[in-house]
């Protein structure tokens, strides 16, 4: 049979998988617009579609650099926040 992991271990494996997945899109969404505004021709003015479209892959950045940070402030506790019921009253 297998390892079993503790509560704690699998927490820390599923929160690992959602920042690599989030990294993930977001290093795909900035690598394409860069692309795009590198390599690609641009005309002088921006069609409507193209702002549309900008002003979406903007919110979802916005979106997911909140996300990461949220995550990374969540597990930044500081283990004397933790109650610890066994210690004895000071």
């Amino acid at each position: 049979m297998g390892v079993r992991f503790t509560p704690e271990e699998i927490e820390v494996r599923v929160w690992a998988t959602i920042v690599v997945g989030l990294m993930c899109v977001f290093s795909i969404l900035v690598l394409g617009v860069l692309w795009a505004v590198t390599f690609e021709d641009q005309p002088a003015e921006m069609s409507p579609i193209d702002g549309i479209f900008l002003e979406i892959l903007k919110a979802v950045a916005y979106m997911t650099v909140g996300t990461l940070g949220g995550i990374a402030g969540r597990k930044a506790r500081h283990p004397e926040d933790k109650n610890d019921s066994n210690s004895p009253p000071n």
